[in-house]
């Protein structure tokens, strides 16, 4: 998590609180918390009819800039490798579902082939797209994300900075 401290010490990017960090605080105000409309309904749930769980997820990891992969590829790794086996097998089955080079290269970090989860279904309740279940088949073997037209949008600057601590 970046951030920056600003003239008086405090921390403006901290839009939490409490935080130790300083930042912004909530302003002191007159009124009660149950201030506002009452609302009266039925809270629904139901499964959107068209789903893709990895498409843009692998798009978007052939979208990053190189330095941003293994960015990605580290956290994973060092993540995953605090979990269960079991966990971890479902977990680079999903990044191999995504992207191949994701999956392959998180594999090798915590030691799991694409030999050790081809043999996993989807998830209980999972809808996989004709893609998918192509991918699924060839799991470890399979081209880059097309990503042709898509360009990368990105909410901080493009560039590589590196934090150092004394």
């Amino acid at each position: 998590m970046a951030y920056e401290n600003g003239p008086d010490g405090e921390n403006p990017e901290v839009d939490y609180e409490p935080s130790i960090m300083g930042g912004l605080r909530e302003a002191e105000y007159p009124t009660r918390d149950e201030e506002g409309p009452v609302l009266q309904g039925r809270l629904t749930r139901a499964r959107i009819p068209r789903t893709n769980d990895y498409l843009q997820a692998g798009q978007r990891f052939q979208l990053m800039e190189e330095w941003e992969q293994d960015d990605l590829v580290k956290n994973f790794t060092d993540l995953f490798a605090q979990c269960t086996r079991p966990v971890q097998e479902r977990m680079i089955w999903h990044c191999l579902m995504a992207d191949n080079e994701l999956g392959l290269r998180v594999g090798e970090g915590v030691g799991i082939a694409p030999s050790d989860v081809a043999h996993m279904p989807p998830l209980p309740g999972q809808t996989l797209t004709e893609e998918d279940r192509v991918r699924l088949g060839r799991l470890g073997d399979n081209p880059p994300r097309d990503v042709t037209g898509l360009t990368m949008t990105h909410c901080v600057p493009d560039k590589h900075h590196v934090v150092t601590r004394c």
